[in-house]
């Protein structure tokens, strides 16, 4: 038998998802996760899952892993030490940066400006020099002068080199003869150079993203090297594959390469396997909502595809990565509740994490989270286990809430309530963002919502945007690692074009195109991907003349090759703009930047629709609860998802709880299951 594993880490747990490539049967699993060394946390997963799952370690076929090592190390600031090489003169280029400040209003008073990741002490000027726009090599390299200054800074104990000289992306033959005379002075040292990271305009973007790389890059091969020797010697013979930012895979060797599009490996994951599960239904525009134990993110899907972004941010930083077009906020199952000095209720950002973790954990938290709170309200009943193994506590939750109604004068229930309803209107705002401010309406969209917690908040969220159906997906607390089992491999390839419609023509963009697919095409046969499983999207980055604001909008080589190809793309650009700004302008469109992603499909899972069996419920139903809803107690019933048919229907209030998640559905609400064992819940008749 052969089997496919996704790995998720997150803040609190780390999910693992099994697929028996022969019976089509999913098996789920948590562990906590383990901050000091993820690894251990997530063999421990593989070794359950795989257990649970009927298995052994050496069955597995492929791995596909999400891991946030990349994302805390530019949070901690625990990177490595980098050296950055750039043109003389221009050394102070991360220095200059942007002229960007926080806001609001006289936000910059606040700010701390963090240090860069490569300091002016580890940052060496070369002779050299490519001109503008035509890319020639006026002022050449003196080889003598790099092994000098590279070797002052290997001396001082540098991990890895950034080699970024300017206008490098115009021709990147100066950085290639440096990188080939580091590379036989220092072999042992990781280099990278900006022309194969980020080959566009941009100089800052581009030294920044680079350096970022280099920063990761000493620790995610360590780690991944641990990683792989850590399976080996369970068993395992599997192909191990990285999940990127923008939700495609990379193999483990790719991935030691350019850590910097691992930054969001996580969260793209679930965004992914929520657009597949709703495209699967017919469904093919989504808000996500992945509500996890420490934050949530929020995404828009349109058409069935995840929307993406060039600018990747963490923390302070932004860089130019493709990533899945992701709003995060402090809201999880482990923010914490506190009054302010002011009288006011604040719930998070600051979270209990996985260690103590909320005060129901039993494991030595005392101060209130929103877990806690909805153990208060009933929410998460008595019989629920975490994870399906941990017992909760549930006079800890109400002891710890309780500090709460003391401060404010209320009773526990109104404490706890107030918790939840200041929770979701911070994720409100996060959906905000991404549908409302963006020129959508939310009533024409589904929401999917998964994590631990999301399925306890959806249906409050889905009730004040008006977006129906709400679809929970089975498995939702491990739908990142579900989400990884649908996704393909997958790079992006890309150049700066700086042309306007009125000097080229369709034809002349569609040959630069079809020469970045001739590098993707290689690079997919470097990841040992068949040709007949070659797959390519080619997008144009367009603005107005002598305007910043970039639009990627997709294209096709058979259209532009026609006379109306360029025409195409402005009105396509156009419609976009004035979607998302109000406005269009009468002026020539400008193509910035070119972009080609080559994909290689693989089979990681499959969805089977099951048969539909009658609308009674009952079968599945354990018992009744007293739930708090709408200032008052509900007896409320409670069912098992895992007895749970397609075509059952459930009135609310109910709650439906599984091992890895539980499932809220209010009053006036109806539910019912689909063919793929989806929740999908819709406003009852009456309200």
């Amino acid at each position: 038998m052969s089997y496919n594993l996704g790995v998720d880490v997150g803040g609190t747990f780390t999910d693992v998802i099994v697929f028996d490539e022969d019976t089509h049967q999913l098996t789920i699993d948590k562990v906590l996760s383990t901050p000091a060394n993820p690894s251990v946390g997530v063999i421990e997963g593989v070794r359950e899952a795989t257990k649970k799952a009927g298995a052994d370690v050496a069955d597995l076929n492929l791995i596909f892993h999400g891991t946030t090592v990349v994302t805390n190390m530019l949070l901690e600031e625990t990177g490595a030490r980098v050296g950055l090489l750039t043109t003389a003169g221009h050394e102070h280029v991360l220095h200059l940066a942007r002229a960007w400040t926080p806001g609001p209003l006289y936000g910059w008073m606040g700010m701390e400006k963090p240090d860069p990741l490569a300091s002016l002490v580890d940052t060496r000027g070369i002779e050299g020099r490519v001109s503008s726009p035509d890319g020639r090599a006026i002022e050449p390299i003196d080889e003598d002068e790099v092994r000098e200054k590279v070797g002052e800074l290997y001396d001082a104990g540098i991990e890895s080199l950034t080699v970024a000289l300017l206008n490098s992306y115009l021709n990147p033959e100066q950085e290639e003869q440096v990188r080939d005379v580091i590379a036989a002075e220092f072999p042992d040292l990781p280099v990278s150079i900006s022309s194969e990271i980020v080959p566009e305009y941009g100089e800052y973007e581009r030294s920044l993203t680079t350096v970022i790389n280099d920063y990761a890059r000493p620790q995610v091969i360590n780690y991944l090297d641990d990683l792989d020797d850590s399976l080996h010697d369970e068993g395992s013979t599997a192909n191990l594959n990285v999940v990127r930012s923008d939700g495609g895979l990379v193999s483990a060797q790719a991935a030691k390469q350019r850590p910097v599009e691992l930054a969001l490996s996580g969260p793209s994951g679930g965004v992914v396997g929520a657009a597949t599960i709703a495209q699967k239904k017919g469904i093919p525009d989504v808000l996500t909502l992945d509500m996890g134990g420490t934050s949530t993110d929020v995404s828009l899907v349109e058409g069935g595809k995840p929307e993406t972004t060039r600018q990747t941010k963490v923390g302070y930083r932004e860089f130019k990565s493709r990533a899945v077009d992701v709003n995060t906020v402090g809201a999880g199952g482990g923010s914490i509740a506190r009054v302010q000095l002011s009288g006011s209720l604040q719930v998070g950002p600051e979270s209990s994490g996985a260690d103590p973790g909320p005060a129901c954990y039993g494991q030595g938290g005392t101060e209130p989270t929103v877990t806690d709170a909805n153990v208060v309200l009933g929410r998460i009943p008595p019989s629920v286990q975490l994870g399906g193994k941990m017992e909760l506590d549930h006079d800890a939750a109400r002891e710890a809430v309780q500090t709460i109604a003391d401060e404010r004068g209320s009773s526990v229930e109104e404490a706890a309530q107030a918790i939840l309803d200041i929770v979701n209107e911070n994720m409100h705002g996060a959906l905000r963002v991404v549908s409302v401010e963006r020129g959508y309406d939310p009533r024409e969209f589904g929401l999917v919502a998964f994590g631990g917690a999301g399925p306890m908040h959806a249906n409050a969220l889905a009730d004040v945007l008006g977006a129906y159906p709400l679809i929970i997906p089975p498995g939702p607390g491990v739908m990142s690692a579900f989400g990884f089992l649908t996704s393909d491999i997958q790079n992006e390839f890309s150049k700066s074009y700086l042309e306007t419609d009125l000097d080229v023509t369709g034809a002349d963009v569609a040959a630069e195109l079809a020469s970045l697919e001739g590098e993707a095409v290689e690079w997919l046969d470097h990841e040992g991907v068949d040709e007949a499983n070659h797959a390519f999207e080619y997008y144009a980055d367009c603005r107005y003349f002598r305007q910043d604001i970039q639009m990627s909008i997709p294209v096709t080589l058979e259209n532009l090759r026609t006379e109306t190809g360029l025409a195409e793309i402005k009105d396509d650009f156009e419609e976009r703009h004035d979607q998302r700004f109000g406005f269009s302008l009468d002026a020539p469109l400008e193509i910035a930047n070119l972009r080609v992603i080559g994909k290689g499909k693989i089979s990681g899972v499959e969805l089977e629709a099951r048969e539909l069996e009658g609308e009674d419920a009952s079968g599945a139903q354990t018992g009744t609860h007293r739930v708090f809803f709408d200032d008052q107690y509900y007896e409320t019933p409670i069912y098992d998802r895992n007895d749970l048919a397609p075509g059952n229907v459930i009135d609310g209030p109910a709650i439906v709880v599984d091992d890895d998640s539980t499932v809220v559905i209010q009053p006036d609400h109806e539910a019912g299951i689909d063919r793929y064992e989806c929740i999908e819940i819709n406003r009852g008749e009456n309200a």
